[in-house]
């Protein structure tokens, strides 16, 4: 039987009280267990190459956008060049989904930030966007392990307090009455083995890629590209997009939203409801 693992890195902020004008998106990607080692070692090699330290992860903020660390742009250019060819080669899977956090407030029926004060449940509706999104890519790595006859592990870039949230999440979809298909619940809790989550100091060639590829996907989803014209990113996203089902980013609904929330015909979320 294959083995496969599923990265997964987010951009942007995921909780409903900040950022309120920014998308967020959380990044999946998908790697078989025997290309893990090959893919990894060329990652390394073209650190080597442009001269990126090889004792620390690879992050794109730093490298592209932090005044004090990031490259000159005409290096940074031929670096995105090559690693553009390098996502065109590699044997990768990508789903990335996106949310606008004035729809998905709307759909629980958020009118002011001050419905997300007060009771616990009503703090905890925060962080709601981070639950269906990575509920999503669960049920994606499910449906892609039952396909290929594979088993999988999940490998999480660690965020402050979203640890816990993630597991949660997980928990509730194995969960044959929770929010999702029983079928893809089934398989989740019989395909997904095992999650890992992964530190600042980390080393994975697998989640320094999904790291690219969630900012650059990032700024697509802002339609911010063209302020990274001068070194490329765009040729980069023209790569990872042949990888996305669609060709396109995945877009959360009121609908989907409203369903997996549970919420009824008068449009409000039962935590909203709550009395201090």
């Amino acid at each position: 039987m294959h083995k496969h693992t599923l990265f997964i890195d987010e951009s942007g902020k995921s909780s409903l009280a900040e950022k309120a004008d920014e998308p967020f998106i959380l990044t999946g990607v998908i790697l078989k267990e025997e290309d893990i080692n090959t893919v990894e070692g060329f990652f390394n090699y073209i650190k080597r190459k442009y001269q990126i330290d090889s004792s620390t992860p690879f992050h794109s903020y730093d490298l592209f956008e932090n005044s004090k660390l990031k490259m000159t742009d005409i290096k940074a250019k031929k670096l995105l060049n090559t690693i553009a060819e390098f996502i065109s080669l590699i044997p990768i899977k990508v789903s990335v989904f996106s949310i606008g956090k004035s729809i998905f407030k709307s759909s629980l029926g958020v009118k002011t930030e001050n419905d997300l004060k007060g009771t616990a449940n009503k703090r905890a509706m925060r962080e709601f966007p981070y639950r269906i999104m990575s509920s999503r890519l669960f049920a994606w790595f499910a449906e892609y392990l039952n396909i290929s006859d594979s088993i999988g592990q999940i490998i999480v870039d660690a965020r402050v307090g979203g640890d816990q949230q993630l597991l949660r999440t997980l928990n509730t979809c194995k969960d044959p009455n929770g929010p999702i298909d029983k079928n893809i619940s089934k398989l989740i809790k019989e395909k997904c083995n095992a999650i890992c989550f992964a530190e600042k100091y980390f080393f994975s060639g697998g989640l320094e890629i999904t790291d690219l590829i969630s900012y650059t996907s990032f700024f697509h989803a802002r339609k911010k590209m063209n302020s990274m014209s001068s070194i490329g990113l765009q040729t980069v996203w023209k790569e990872i997009r042949k990888n996305l089902s669609d060709n396109s980013l995945k877009k959360l609904g009121k609908r989907d939203i409203k369903k997996f929330f549970g919420v009824g015909r008068d449009g409000v979320h039962p935590y909203l409801k709550e009395k201090p």
